[in-house]
Order: C-alpha cells, then sequence, then structure tokens
C-alpha cells in the first residue's frame, strides 16, 4: 500500500524516527530532478509543476524507452519527480522517515501520521513488469490519501 498510518500499537512497538530532509538529501533529489528534466527536455518538453502535463511527459519517457526496467536509480528519480506533484496536489512536504526497515524518503502531511512513499511507486512496478500507467498511480495515491485529510468529507 502506498499509503501509511502507523496505529498506536504499532507506534508502541516500532521504534521510528521523522526528520526534515537533509541538505545531502536535498542536493542529492534536485540532482535525481534534473535527471528526469534532461529526459523530458531530449522529447522537447519540460518539467512544469502541472500534474497532467508532468504525468503525460513521465509516461512518455518510460513509453519510449528512455529508462531501462533495471535502472533503479533513474526510475526512482521519476519517483521523485511524481512525489513533488503529489506533494503539491495533497498538501505534503518531504522527510527523511526512518525505522527499523530503513530509511526513506517520504511525503508527510503536516504533523500528522500520514505518509506516501513516491520515490519507490513507479521502479518497484516497472521493474516487475508493470504496464501500469502512471496517470494511474497518480490518481491512485490521491485517491487514497485525500479521505484521510482533515475536513475530507467537505472537500
Amino acid at each position: 500500500m502506498m499509503v501509511s498510518m502507523p496505529t498506536a500499537a504499532q507506534g508502541s512497538k516500532i521504534e521510528r524516527r521523522i526528520d526534515p530532509l537533509s541538505a545531502i538529501d536535498r542536493q542529492f533529489m534536485a540532482g535525481q530532478r534534473q535527471t528526469i528534466e534532461a529526459l523530458a527536455n531530449q522529447q522537447g518538453r519540460q518539467l512544469t509543476g502541472d500534474p497532467d502535463r508532468d504525468i503525460d511527459t513521465l509516461q512518455a519517457i518510460l513509453d519510449r524507452g528512455l529508462v531501462a526496467r533495471d535502472d533503479t536509480l533513474t526510475l526512482q528519480a521519476m519517483g521523485i519527480v511524481l512525489g513533488d506533484l503529489l506533494g503539491s496536489t495533497l498538501d505534503m512536504d518531504w522527510v527523511v522517515y526512518r525505522d527499523r526497515a530503513g530509511r526513506s524518503r517520504a511525503l508527510r502531511y503536516r504533523d500528522r501520521e500520514i505518509f506516501l512513499y513516491p520515490v519507490t511507486m513507479i521502479s518497484k512496478r516497472w521493474e516487475a513488469g508493470s504496464q501500469r500507467p502512471i496517470a494511474s498511480i497518480y490518481a491512485e495515491a490521491v485517491s487514497k490519501t485525500k479521505p484521510l485529510l482533515p475536513g475530507a468529507r467537505w472537500r
């Protein structure tokens, strides 16, 4: 599942820590975005921050075979761009989520226990051979997360 909300029972068993992105994280992620921007530019496109346009650009990158299925780093760079779009749409911010399983860059809704892990949303599926459209991945993440946000029933 893409949305994580630790329960009280889990919270007492799992040691976890949420931190802001470090300078190294921000630098790494900026480089990842530049990688995807360069792939977009090869197609005469650019990343704009508009979900419809950028999702179409990400899909075109995959459809044209510009990223190999085993190129995890570039596929995860696409996940960072997808995460930027999700963060903007859902008012979520990038954080570092650490628990016993390791360290992940995640999106968090304000100070709530609502997290998304977009970095691997594309890579895990693409590497497994899935042809699921990125628009579908984005729409599912939005539709599963919005009801969890405060005031969602009035939106």
